[in-house]
């Protein structure tokens, strides 16, 4: 009954052109419940079928998956402190009374969302110049989801570990759980099994009015679709992992293990801890839902939600970009999604 239901939902969504097409995944600690592809990877510049080992730009997952798992290690073995102003880490950072935990739960009061490739010199001088914007509120007030915050926690982990980002999570995350299919800007030989993203980049040219830039041409398959992640060269805190559903499923898994082999139970603990600070229930990394569950998506059309207390995953993966980002409906269609598995 739950896979017919599940099925159904999909395939009508597909339909309605919410999205080419999904693949989903659903867990427990023990087993899988559900596995399967639906619709198209790809309809152009030519139409190629979905598969359940299809690579999916994550997005925004990158936030909690890499970045907020990787301060959490970090904090465990002493290297950094939530509490800490930034500029401690990152002299440049110059905003002040702006903690690590501030940028972890968006309560930093940086902007939303600044176009970096527009109004910084240089991939190299953009901490510097968010160091010197104006803060949108004061630190720990409200909480506004910020891609700028983890822009700056990716740069911070670098800095601190001596690492590029993409060989720290190798190193600390996806070596460790065995995810062989996940990792910043993949291979050319990966592409092929890509889910496509946005043509030219559409929507993000038409948030900044159209402005000069050496926007990207054609369908974008195998690049991060998010510009500021691209301008930075493909590695950010906020955007650019790739991975795959059974891939995201072990990273899952360790968490419902009491953090497994990732983090300490304790760790898990206080990532999980809600803000208190006006607007959206953040922790660290995550969204706590009303239920208590982990919950993050990401631009493209992806998502998780992690019950911890049952120890239940839903991974649900589409390209509702593809191929264009004005689609509607994706919304409405992850609170069915997830209606069917935790009310």
């Amino acid at each position: 009954m739950l896979k017919d239901t599940i099925s159904t939902l999909i395939q009508n969504s597909i339909s309605e052109k919410v999205f080419p097409g999904a693949v989903a995944y659903i867990l427990t600690d023990e087993k899988v419940l559900y596995h399967e592809a639906f619709g198209f990877r790809c309809v152009s510049p030519k139409r190629l079928p979905m598969l359940r080992m299809t690579l999916f730009d994550l997005a925004s997952l990158t936030k909690p998956i890499v970045v907020g798992t990787l301060c959490m290690q970090l904090v465990e073995s002493g290297e950094l402190s939530l509490n800490r102003p930034a500029s401690e880490y990152l002299p440049e950072f110059r905003q002040k009374g702006v903690t690590l935990r501030h940028l972890l739960t968006h309560t930093s009061g940086l902007p939303a969302w600044i176009p970096l490739y527009l109004r910084a010199e240089s991939p190299e001088n953009f901490i510097s110049y968010l160091g010197q914007i104006a803060l949108e509120s004061q630190p720990g007030e409200k909480t506004v989801y910020s891609c700028l915050g983890y822009i700056v926690l990716g740069k911070l982990l670098e800095r601190l570990t001596g690492l590029p980002l993409d060989q720290l999570s190798e190193e600390r995350i996806f070596a460790p759980l065995g995810m062989a299919w996940t990792r910043f800007n993949p291979p050319q030989e990966w592409h092929k099994n890509c889910a496509a993203t946005e043509d030219s980049n559409s929507f993000e040219r038409r948030m900044v009015n159209y402005e000069r830039h050496d926007w990207r041409e054609g369908v974008i398959v195998g690049q991060v679709h998010d510009e500021n992640a691209h301008f930075l060269g493909g590695i950010s805190g906020n955007a650019g992992l790739f991975s795959t559903s059974t891939d995201l499923g072990k990273f899952c898994k360790a968490l419902m293990d009491n953090g497994g082999n990732l983090l300490r139970p304790v760790s898990l603990d206080r990532m999980r801890q809600v803000v208190p600070a006006e607007g959206e229930r953040h922790c660290i990394g995550w969204i706590v839902t009303n239920d208590g569950c982990l919950y993050h998506t990401g631009f493209t059309g992806t998502s998780i939600r992690i019950c911890l207390k049952r120890k239940l995953a839903a991974i649900l993966l589409t390209n509702r970009v593809h191929p264009d980002a004005d689609r509607r409906g994706i919304i409405e269609f992850r609170r069915m999604f997830h209606n069917i598995l935790y009310t």
